[in-house]
């Protein structure tokens, strides 16, 4: 009698346990997300820009511009996740059709702890979720620097999701009204910021360097040649890899940014 109860509970506990979820990401930084708490194995879908390994299972077919419901269905998803720019008729369709929906953050200076948190309870990793949030909201510095990032043409406002994490290094960021804003020479010689990186669209991640190249591109423009980062030689250059992601792998950036920071005041005052 005692066998034949424990052999029924033992098939209630295999029946009743919980199905591994199958994710389909349609953002980069939320795969690199889900990457970093432990989950790549639960993605079933991805976009062709998402930074997972050539070997790995996912269908690369997510499009968020083109979303094709019958392909989405047919990798039977648990979770769907959606950047913020989706289409809301496409959050809507796939809710229609019976798929858990989550959409991420409307991108601000704090945008990129709020997906984290938001993604950490979807899986089920709020404590490694909430650890990665206390690194990116932890302060470094005391110190400000005037920090202009460019990147594909644009720059970087203090609204924009890099910007909440690396003003905790020490970086001030221009532009108080905007994310993103089209490069405007005028603008930056307002600003004149203390220091300007260069973020090259290249997948594999690098250090942060002195760009040669860029100073000498600013440097022969007069609306620029007189800021302080350009008189001053500090012009750098990054490749935007993963840890330029709006994910928890934004932390590897800030540890790259501090460590410039603290190097460059380290030779300003051996140098006074």
């Amino acid at each position: 009698m005692i066998r034949q109860f424990l052999f029924t509970l033992l098939c209630f506990s295999w029946t009743g346990a919980a199905e591994p979820m199958r994710i389909a990401s349609y953002s980069p930084g939320a795969t690199q997300t889900l990457i970093d708490l432990n989950c790549s194995a639960q993605i079933v879908a991805a976009t062709k820009w998402c930074p997972l390994p050539a070997q790995h299972s996912a269908a690369r077919d997510c499009d968020v511009f083109n979303p094709d419901l019958e392909k989405l269905l047919q990798k039977k998803p648990t979770l769907v996740i959606l950047p913020r720019l989706a289409n809301p008729l496409w959050a809507d369709r796939c809710r229609q059709a019976g798929l858990k929906v989550l959409v991420l953050s409307s991108e601000n200076k704090n945008s990129v702890g709020e997906d984290v948190r938001l993604i950490g309870e979807a899986v089920h990793q709020e404590k490694l979720a909430n650890d990665f949030i206390s690194v990116l909201e932890n302060k470094r510095s005391s110190s400000s620097k005037k920090l202009l990032v460019i990147w594909d043409g644009m720059m970087a406002g203090k609204n924009s999701y890099l910007a909440g994490a690396l003003e905790k290094v020490g970086c001030d960021f221009p532009f108080p009204d905007m994310t993103w804003i089209k490069c405007d020479w005028e603008m930056i010689a307002q600003f004149n910021p203390d220091i300007i990186l260069w973020i090259n669209n290249n997948p594999v991640d690098g250090p942060i360097t002195l760009s040669p190249k860029h100073l000498s591109e600013f440097a022969d423009l007069p609306a620029v040649r007189e800021v302080s980062a350009v008189k001053n030689k500090k012009v750098y250059s990054t490749n935007s890899g993963c840890n330029w992601l709006p994910s928890s792998s934004l932390f590897n950036a800030c540890s790259k940014m501090n460590k410039l920071l603290t190097d460059s005041d380290l030779e300003h005052h051996l140098t006074k």
